[in-house]
């Protein structure tokens, strides 16, 4: 789109480009300029139900922008929230600007968060499941610190921290071995107070027990398991993870309360035996 302002002798072109990178997510989040006082201001309306980093990019003939590094951190449900201001440098010459927007869920310049959460097991009291595949599994895990809890299809899972669900797709059904049917998975998706994030996925067609913005509890039912999207058989797969500018999220370990008395990294081929609620 081409914008062209006339100010006295200055004709200021707007050249603004929208542009969602390969990791970038589609996001309930627009954003837009407005000129005030002799000021371009872009600005961020964020409707997702946690915090947003936008990504700009610019590129600046005869102005300045206020920005003091490539993202800004929007808080979740923000209207008008100031992403930068653009000044003119010189009055007498062309001023032109680009710039490109990106966005991904949650703080991509996040570096501290507990790593030593005790999550609890995602399943009922009494219940016993095998970790099918765990951390770095050779299947379909490699680089990724990811559980494979295996359970029958209609088994109910629950929530393993507290949080808020900021995204949930259950409407899609089938399955293969293909990575490209990671595309049709199903899955809830929940944000942590020390900014992580953990998805529950494969969850059955149509199954899914909560909705975006939905306050969970820990031990909260949110959904049923099964057998959908990258999948070779019935299981939830599970995760925690956090924002990356470049890889678009990177997992993290989470450790379980199990029968031990301190939390514990969960180990591939054994099963977990339930024991509270």
């Amino acid at each position: 789109m081409l914008y062209v302002y006339t100010m006295k002798n200055q004709i200021l072109f707007f050249f603004l480009f929208f542009q969602i990178s390969l990791f970038a997510q589609k996001r309930d989040v627009q954003v837009y300029r407005e000129f005030v006082d002799g000021k371009t201001i872009v600005y961020a309306d964020n409707s997702e139900f946690c915090p947003v980093s936008v990504v700009i990019r610019t590129e600046l003939v005869n102005m300045k922008s206020s920005l003091k590094k490539a993202f800004v951190l929007v808080p979740a449900q923000t209207k008008k929230f100031v992403v930068t201001e653009l000044t003119v440098i010189d009055k007498t010459k062309k001023v032109s600007f680009k710039y490109q927007s990106s966005f991904f869920l949650g703080d991509i310049d996040l570096r501290k968060y507990d790593i030593n959460f005790p999550y609890e097991l995602p399943y009922n009291k009494g219940e016993e499941y095998l970790i099918g595949q765990g951390y770095n599994g050779t299947v379909s895990h490699q680089n990724e610190f990811a559980l494979d809890f295996a359970m029958p299809v209609g088994t109910e899972i629950l929530a393993s921290r507290e949080g808020i669900v900021v995204d949930v797709q259950d409407q899609n059904s089938g399955n293969c071995m293909k990575k490209e049917c990671a595309e049709n998975n199903n899955f809830v998706v929940i944000y942590h107070e020390d900014g992580t994030f953990a998805e529950y996925t494969h969850i059955d067609t149509n199954s899914a027990l909560v909705k975006k913005g939905d306050l969970i509890n820990t031990g909260q039912k949110i959904a049923l398991s099964g057998n959908v999207g990258w999948s070779s058989g019935p299981h939830l797969h599970f995760f925690t993870f956090v924002p990356d500018i470049e890889k678009g999220r990177i997992s993290v370990k989470s450790k379980f309360k199990t029968t031990s008395n301190k939390p514990e990294f969960l180990e591939e081929k054994k099963s977990y035996l339930k024991e509270y609620e």
